[in-house]
């Protein structure tokens, strides 16, 4: 049987260098979101996070390995930093990667939500909130919320001004 490849060895021998830009771009395995990975004794690494640590040293906890190319897949360690999750949400907007503020598309919009502690009507009966009647009637978490959802006649979400300006007592 074939020795294993030592994980260091993967990585220095899986990437391409981008003359261009000098990024070492990995050729393994991706996530969906373009960074690349791989195991590394049993565990699924961050290609980028192990080539900082191979050639930096530990990272210490509350940090995160931000990219100065802006290359996902590139893990050259002469452009890859440290720094906090505020400064690399930071850089993403700076490079337009992700919108902010005024510029976001749901600025100034209102989303509503439902809310489990909604007055809800379960066959035929009246509830102080979707985890009430799914208690009291043994039924699994999530149910009345997907009754609610598709519309089928077993569960509605009672208004205010269907309670008749009264205070909710259940029935």
């Amino acid at each position: 049987m074939a020795k294993k490849e030592a994980p260091y060895k993967r990585l220095l021998s899986g990437f391409i260098l981008q003359s261009d830009s000098g990024c070492w771009e990995w050729q393994g395995s991706k996530y969906k979101n373009g960074y690349g990975w791989m195991k590394v004794f049993g565990r699924s690494v961050s290609a980028h996070r192990y080539s900082y640590e191979l050639h930096n040293g530990y990272i210490p906890d509350g940090l995160e390995v931000r990219h100065t190319c802006d290359n996902r897949c590139c893990i050259n360690p002469d452009h890859l930093i440290l720094g906090t999750h505020q400064e690399n949400m930071q850089d993403a907007v700076d490079r337009g990667r992700i919108r902010k503020g005024k510029d976001h598309p749901m600025h100034g919009k209102k989303v509503e939500r439902p809310r489990q502690s909604n007055v809800v009507m379960v066959m035929g009966k009246t509830y102080k909130s979707q985890k009430e009647a799914e208690r009291e009637l043994g039924l699994g978490s999530g149910t009345v919320a997907y009754w609610i959802k598709t519309n089928n006649g077993k569960a509605k979400l009672i208004n205010k001004g269907e309670l008749n300006g009264k205070r909710f007592k259940s029935m």
